[in-house]
């Protein structure tokens, strides 16, 4: 039913009236049926009542004639012609129709018992009624037995018109509950024509709440909006705050690069020419580690995750390989603690790789001159598996704790872009774990991985 997707009205006139049709429809079936029945009662009840009464009537006139009221009776007997025919007691016919119908199966009658029966009289259609009861007529003493009968055409159409009655009844009020149902619908839906009208006077550049009264069953729909709406401010504020921290980041970089180029190009000699370009490179690469942290964050906004089943000791040790040599030659003690058994977990391995090189980088960079190690360290209990990279270099100054994650935030003494942490956060959000930060007395910087998500 795809029609109905395309109104809201439609569909609720459909699931409202649809039920009422078919209830209404067998109802009138029903009704039909009653109809019938209560046709034959009433009619079989009057050809009973006129039976006794000719046979009363035989009595009394002793076979003569009927009288007025009985005549009456059958004038009025359901709007139609009724007949009669009356065998006297020696079996002599004593007035009435001749030839009566006659049951197809004979069986006998009880005294003062009517009995009714379907038969064919000159080829029609007739219900009978018949009636034996001792009598006096003329002197002689016996049974006699009066047989009335009547069309069925009659009752058939006063079943009909009982029928048609309940057929225009429920009609009317099929149409009547419809109309009331529309107006109901079109009341009931006013409340979402003008929310629709309210955002429709809305632009790009009036992205405020929605403050108006509105029913229960939309308060929903208006909640959600105004929270799609704050989401909306707070993505373009959080891209208009991005675009200006990056310009300024980059602009140091990209000014000390523009700087030691006209220092290499003014050199007098080639020692201070290559000194010059040696300080140029080191501004080049922090440019280049700002551009591609920044393009990281980027592919964290728009990338579906691919969380797999991964060994994170394995991940752990090819990382650590890689970057053994570098912090080495720091002279800073660098090691790996991972258990002995697999630590297996539900991740996205570029991702996971990504964040364990930028707690390492954030180490190696913001630990100091006095620092002597860096630990990348793997734990587990039975409700958690924890990675870490410890340190004891400088400690996370108080009014950064809190915001360390956010973008560009950076020490005192940072030579960084603030990237690095804000693209572990992310990346901690996509695999469903939790930040761990501890820094006393070493600094440990890390996630917790939920064994429920595994």
């Amino acid at each position: 039913m795809k029609f109905m997707e395309k109104s809201l009205k439609l569909r609720l006139l459909i699931l409202i009236l649809l039920p009422l049709i078919i209830v209404s429809s067998l109802a009138m079936l029903w009704r039909i049926d009653d109809a019938k029945k209560t046709a034959e009662e009433i009619f079989d009840r009057n050809l009973m009542m006129l039976a006794f009464a000719i046979s009363r009537d035989v009595t009394l006139s002793e076979g003569d004639s009927l009288s007025e009221t009985t005549l009456g009776l059958f004038q009025q007997a359901s709007g139609g012609n009724v007949f009669y025919h009356i065998y006297g007691p020696d079996g002599s016919f004593i007035t009435g129709y001749s030839s009566p119908p006659v049951q197809k199966k004979k069986t006998a009658l009880s005294l003062n018992k009517p009995k009714l029966f379907n038969a064919s009289h000159l080829g029609i259609a007739v219900r009978v009624v018949q009636l034996a009861e001792n009598t006096n007529v003329d002197g002689i003493f016996g049974t006699a037995v009066v047989t009335a009968w009547q069309t069925l055409e009659l009752r058939k159409q006063f079943a009909l018109n009982l029928a048609l009655r309940t057929g225009i009844l429920t009609a009317f009020l099929i149409f009547l509950v419809a109309a009331l149902v529309l107006i109901g619908i079109k009341l009931s839906l006013k409340p979402l024509a003008d929310l629709e009208d309210a955002i429709k006077k809305r632009s790009a550049d009036d992205l405020s709440p929605i403050i108006r009264h509105v029913p229960k069953e939309t308060q929903g729909i208006v909640s959600r909006l105004n929270d799609l709406f704050r989401e909306l401010i707070n993505a373009q504020t959080a891209r208009d705050r991005f675009i200006s921290n990056a310009a300024h980041q980059l602009r140091n970089p990209i000014s000390g690069i523009h700087t030691m180029a006209q220092a290499t190009a003014n050199a007098r000699t080639l020692t201070e020419a290559k000194s010059r370009a040696s300080e140029l490179l080191i501004e080049t690469r922090l440019a280049a580690r700002i551009t591609e942290q920044l393009l990281s964050l980027e592919r964290l906004d728009g990338r579906a995750s691919k969380l797999e089943k991964l060994d994170l000791n394995n991940l752990v040790r090819r990382i650590g390989t890689r970057y053994a040599t570098k912090i080495l030659n720091k002279e800073i003690t660098f090691s790996i603690d991972v258990p002995s058994f697999q630590t297996v977990i539900h991740g996205d391995e570029f991702l996971l790789t990504e964040a364990i090189q930028n707690l390492i980088d954030n180490a190696v960079s913001h630990g100091g001159g006095a620092q002597t190690f860096i630990e990348v360290k793997i734990a587990s209990n039975e409700k958690n598996i924890y990675l870490s990279v410890e340190n004891d270099g400088l400690p996370i100054p108080n009014n950064l704790k809190n915001k360390i994650f956010e973008r560009f935030t950076q020490g005192p003494s940072s030579e960084g872009s603030g990237l690095g942490l804000t693209i572990v956060h992310e990346i901690i959000k996509i695999h469903q774990a939790k930040v761990l930060i501890k820094v006393s007395p070493i600094t440990i910087v890390g996630m917790i991985f939920s064994k429920k998500n595994i």
